[in-house]
């Protein structure tokens, strides 16, 4: 049955026989108290056939109220009304009494049965406000469509006592709910969100019931809130895809920039040098000498660019494992800042190390990166001649390492951010943002973490911790000979 036809709730045959069983059962409890003789005063038995009709109309509704209504009047007059077993009314105010109790009845009857029939709908409508607050929410959640579809047939079943909801939409969320057999034929509805057909839902009374106009219409607003449920959910999805692909470019861009600098800067670099030395001639040993330092130096630089994009492929692939053997920090700081030395220039650097620090579990080369990475940062990022210091204090339990510099700082706002790959500071020069990024995974690699805060003397200060011998794992690889200790 397509939505534009109507039923009416007598309309099934059994539904009728159910719904006027209690008008006849009623009545008929009350005028076997004709039997006696002689029998309860008349006003007595009007009003237990009042509440026959009461009983009536709560159970089999307003038609069987009105029923209930005529055959009481029917048998008040018949067997309590003289004369006795006959339809004549003998008085007047007999028969004012009757068309009273009629009216009465009728009007109980009606109204009792209104005002149940208006119990149900505002609970019924609670419940399907439930329901539509349930399928927002699921489909916000990012919970599977097909399950929260499937949820909302089971939903209608429930609601509207339905023996099988069948939900089929074009992209692909699809549910098909049994609570029992079937009855009559079905209901198909039409899906649709901002006049876009996109699916159709098709129920089945359950067997002995059929459904009112009124339910019928309620099943097709349902309808319409899952449509614009399922059409917000997909032009969400497509949104948040159109997003990351935005994104996504944006990264790709960002890794080609600078990979584009921080390739082509030390190769040009490089082929000026390599180029002087091959076509340059009475070349003192200083001059050669210092173009054979920059070759050396930009190289290591291109390395250093080579490393981190081979950190983030294996960061991607999940590979990035750390193998620790116990080292001391104050050697590490000590010898990665000899190789930067030339980066420095006129920079003053502190170490300050504590006398506490004992030696712990490291993978010597990751955290010697770690630590190239943040000062690489300090110096890039901060104006030439300011300070920078390294400071480490700990125990056997971990150790923190601090590197500060005197630059403009993090903003609150980007210190979770900038461990992004790809991501840069607000003011950031050119670089690929994958430094601090690969340094926080080393870290986590290691069981630590790593924050940036402000330096108390103005700048930034990044911090990592390392946990100690106590809480290393038992089994430490060991980096040179790949033994178990």
């Amino acid at each position: 049955m397509s939505m534009g036809e109507r039923r009416f709730p007598w309309a099934s045959p059994k539904r009728l026989i159910r719904r006027l069983v209690p008008a006849i059962v009623g009545p008929a409890a009350v005028t076997l108290l004709a039997i006696p003789d002689p029998h309860p005063h008349t006003s007595v038995v009007a009003l237990l056939y009042v509440l026959a009709v009461v009983v009536s109309a709560r159970l089999g509704g307003a038609l069987a109220g009105v029923a209930a209504s005529a055959l009481s009047f029917l048998a008040l007059n018949f067997f309590f009304t003289r004369p006795l077993h006959t339809v004549a009314v003998a008085a007047v105010e007999d028969l004012v009494a009757l068309v009273v109790f009629l009216a009465t009845s009728v009007l109980v009857g009606v109204l009792f049965s209104s005002a149940i029939e208006a119990k149900a709908r505002a609970e019924r409508r609670e419940l399907e406000a439930r329901l539509v607050n349930r399928l927002a929410t699921r489909l916000l959640s990012g919970d599977p469509t097909d399950e929260v579809v499937s949820r909302f047939a089971g939903g209608l079943c429930d609601i509207f006592e339905l023996g099988r909801c069948s939900i089929t939409t074009s992209f692909g969320a699809d549910a098909d709910v049994i609570h029992s057999d079937t009855g009559d034929e079905p209901h198909q509805v039409p899906l649709q969100a901002r006049d876009r057909a996109i699916g159709e839902m098709t129920i089945w009374p359950a067997p002995d019931r059929s459904l009112t106009a009124d339910q019928i219409a309620a099943v097709a607003d349902l309808a319409t809130q899952l449509a614009l449920a399922l059409e917000g959910a997909r032009l969400s999805i497509e949104v948040r895809r159109a997003e990351l692909d935005a994104h996504a470019s944006r990264l790709k861009a960002a890794l080609f920039s600078g990979v584009t600098h921080d390739v082509k800067t030390p190769l040009a670099s490089i082929m000026a040098s390599v180029t002087s030395l091959i076509d340059g001639r009475d070349f003192s040993e200083e001059s050669r000498r210092d173009h054979l330092d920059t070759i050396k130096e930009e190289a290591e630089r291109l390395h250093r660019v080579v490393n981190n994009l081979l950190d983030v492929a294996r960061l991607r692939a999940g590979a990035l494992v750390a193998h620790k053997t116990p080292s001391a920090i104050d050697e590490l700081m000590e010898s990665v800042l000899n190789r930067l030395r030339p980066l420095l220039g006129n920079r003053s650097v502190e170490i300050r190390v504590t006398d506490d620090v004992p030696e712990i579990p490291m993978d010597v080369i990751q955290i010697d990166q770690v630590l190239t990475n943040l000062i690489e940062n300090a110096i890039k990022f901060t104006p030439s001649g300011s300070a920078i210091s390294l400071s480490a204090v700990g125990n056997r339990d971990g150790i923190r390492v601090t590197v500060s510099d005197e630059g403009p700082g993090i903003a609150r706002g980007d210190r979770e951010r900038i461990f992004e790959p790809f991501e840069r500071g607000d003011g950031a020069g050119a670089g690929t943002g994958l430094g601090l990024a690969i340094s926080h995974a080393i870290v986590s690699a290691h069981g630590g973490r790593m924050w940036v805060s402000d330096n108390p003397t103005g700048g930034a200060a990044f911090t990592f911790e390392l946990p100690g011998i106590d809480e290393a794992a038992e089994e430490v690889s060991d980096g040179r000979t790949g033994a178990r200790r």
